[in-house]
């Protein structure tokens, strides 16, 4: 809630920090990690980022079935955004208005498999809002999900 200590961060150094944190939960569910970067740095809160991105790329590979058979999150970085999609499942259109909101579940027998308390996407969006980024979701059911985060230009 208060203002935060933002760097010149290396986008490729948090994209490593990310990978290096995520690598065994992905490993665990068979999903891959793709990260493309056309490099830069981002005014920013270096740990907030890398929770925001950990968050984003772990919801990303929870998208998929056990029995998908190319399970990959991109995490890709152009310009002032970063995206993080994945091919799984998707989010149905009626649910979009609402998986920003705390505690909102997409599926709720699902997350509770999973673990999870509808918390992730909520603590994303105040971390981005706190970067002074607009963070957008984009998803049709059975192709993909993308969320994206638009942080502001100099």
């Amino acid at each position: 809630e208060r203002e935060i200590e933002r760097r010149p961060c290396e986008v490729d150094a948090l994209f490593d920090t990310v990978r290096q944190n995520t690598q065994k939960s992905l490993a665990d569910r068979g999903v891959t990690l793709i990260t493309h970067s056309s490099g830069g740095t981002l005014n920013c809160n270096a740990d907030l980022i890398q929770s925001l991105l950990i968050n984003l790329v772990d919801n990303a590979a929870k998208a998929y079935d056990a029995d998908a058979p190319d399970k990959r999150v991109l995490l890709t970085f152009s310009g002032d955004t970063i995206e993080v999609r994945d091919f799984g499942r998707g989010i149905p259109e009626q649910a979009m208005e609402r998986i920003f909101e705390p505690f909102y579940m997409v599926d709720k027998s699902r997350s509770k498999k999973q673990g999870g308390a509808g918390l992730g996407l909520a603590i994303v969006q105040r971390i981005a809002s706190a970067h002074g980024a607009a963070l957008t979701a984009e998803s049709i059911p059975g192709e993909f999900t993308a969320i994206k985060i638009v942080f502001p230009t100099k």
